[in-house]
């Protein structure tokens, strides 16, 4: 058997582009690498905090190109972000490399819009004062179609935004669910829920108990696309057996 080399580093499934950060990322977080399965290769865009970055994504187009070039030379199979606005770079990310890219968890407003009967899409964004029409329309989503609450005036945001060290988890899941409930009763006849910020999947199962709806975020996506690129391979069902 020929095995094929020319890297450096092997064994890598998901590559992550992420900003240059310093609050809390807790499991679940697509920054913290626990919350996978798999082999996980992070590239950080030295200097890119969220300040810099949210509402100014085509500004660091150059960067987050040469970050997914610089992960798919490094061997991995599936890139994605930490930013969900980053989806405004979809295409061009997408387009750049040649393994399959999930910028945001927006992307999947247009699929469970379909899967949950054509009814409403909650968003629970990170800021609903920079969430627009320049984020929905490039992963096929409009405003027509969905509802958004933001966390801009809550510590939890505050911490994202600021980059702080610290975080009160308790107070961060208070705020998270009290948002969840906002989302709900702007608009009773929700069909499904999405996480847009990579921060919140560590609140997703809390989200879902105050709001009895599918709550979808970043990490399931982009755990259906590892597992289509990598069939019986590092996840914990291994495919059928005769066993």
């Amino acid at each position: 058997m020929i095995v094929q080399g020319g890297k450096t580093l092997y064994g890598f499934t998901l590559g992550v582009i992420t900003l240059h950060t310093h609050f809390p990322r807790i499991v679940g977080d697509v920054g913290n690498a626990r919350t996978w399965n798999f082999p996980v290769l992070y590239k950080v865009l030295e200097g890119l905090n969220p300040r810099a970055i949210i509402g100014k994504e085509k500004n660091c187009v150059e960067e987050v190109l040469n970050a997914a070039r610089e992960l798919e030379a490094a061997g991995v199979k599936v890139i994605t972000t930490s930013c969900g606005f980053l989806a405004v770079l979809q295409e061009e990310l997408a387009r750049a490399v040649s393994v399959p890219v999930v910028t945001s968890s927006l992307l999947l407003v247009p699929l469970v819009h379909r899967i949950c009967g054509m009814k409403p899409v909650g968003i629970l964004t990170a800021n609903s004062q920079v969430l627009s029409q320049s984020h929905l329309l490039p992963v096929g989503a409009v405003e027509a179609f969905v509802e958004i609450v933001g966390l801009e005036n809550t510590n939890f945001g505050r911490v994202l935004l600021n980059d702080e060290w610290c975080i009160d988890f308790e107070e961060a899941r208070t705020e998270v669910v009290d948002a969840a409930k906002k989302l709900v009763e702007k608009r009773s006849d929700l069909g499904c829920i999405v996480l847009e910020c990579t921060n919140l999947p560590p609140f997703a199962a809390d989200v879902q108990r105050v709001t009895n709806l599918p709550v979808f975020d970043l990490t399931d996506l982009v755990n259906m696309v590892c597992f289509a690129v990598e069939k019986g391979g590092t996840f914990p069902w291994k495919g059928a057996t005769m066993e």
